[in-house]
């Protein structure tokens, strides 16, 4: 069956209802048919109750979006049948990348749901002189991957976020790409006034708790990082996070795009 390309606008189906989005890799489309792993296949049956029938979006992480019916929800197993191909929309137009020191808790994963949710396309964990935690097991790992996934199909991104492995502040610096953006206590400059000509890429740098460290800014001052201040208070790391992005995407245009239409 010959299915054409049209743009994806909103979650809704074709009787303006909520459909479910799900993410998933290239090796679970085959053809015109579609086969769900294992723990999405739980969560369509146990927790959504879906039924044979109907409909959902799978999304291949690359901006492309299907239409699919379930042909078959069984204990463990779900596959249905590609409907229609869609470009998903929910991108923005540039890069966004987050250098985010690693924190400890539960910090470090609010970023990175919230940080999805906003815009960020690739989240590049890094290591300062007053990182507390170090490199992740494979379990935090895995969660980390989850918890961007999720967060992506909640709020109708049309690519998954690149979650990069952990590099040290240097190594970050060294690969800026585009404009760089350092909040720092000893900063004078206002995050608005650098933003002002703020254009695509943006690379974002964000201290541990504690902040960074003097010599650190100095280095990124160097880099041609620009250093600003978010203002007379102290904000938490994971604050200081959404803050940045909040105000970058902005600058950007990107909170001025009309929302998603069901």
């Amino acid at each position: 069956m010959a299915i054409g390309w049209r743009w994806l606008r909103g979650k809704g189906n074709v009787e303006g209802g909520m459909v479910h989005r799900f993410f998933l890799s290239p090796d679970a489309f085959h053809g015109e048919q579609v086969t769900f792993p294992p723990d999405i296949a739980r969560q369509i049956r146990s927790v959504l109750r879906l039924h044979r029938g109907e409909e959902v979006l799978a999304l291949d992480g690359r901006g492309n979006a299907f239409r699919v019916a379930l042909t078959h929800v069984e204990k463990g197993q779900a596959g249905g049948r590609i409907l229609e191909r869609m470009v998903a929309e929910g991108e923005p137009a540039g890069e966004l990348v987050l250098c985010q020191a690693i924190s400890k808790g539960e910090r470090f994963e609010w970023v990175l749901q919230k940080g999805t949710e906003l815009g960020v396309t690739t989240f590049q964990p890094i290591i300062t002189k007053r990182t507390l935690r170090r490199q992740p097991g494979e379990g935090r790992w895995k969660r980390w991957r989850r918890i961007i996934r999720e967060a992506a199909e909640q709020s109708g991104r049309g690519k998954l976020p690149l979650l990069l492995t952990p590099i040290s502040f240097d190594e970050a610096l060294a690969g800026v790409q585009g404009m760089g953006i350092l909040p720092a206590v000893m900063a004078e400059q206002p995050v608005r006034a650098a933003l002002a000509e703020a254009s695509w890429p943006v690379t974002l740098f964000v201290g541990p708790e504690g902040g960074f460290e003097p010599e650190e800014v100095m280095k990124a001052r160097s880099a041609g990082v620009m250093t600003v201040t978010l203002g007379p208070r102290v904000l938490r790391t994971e604050t200081a996070a959404i803050a940045l992005v909040t105000l970058t995407m902005a600058a950007l245009g990107e909170m001025d795009k009309p929302g998603l239409r069901s």
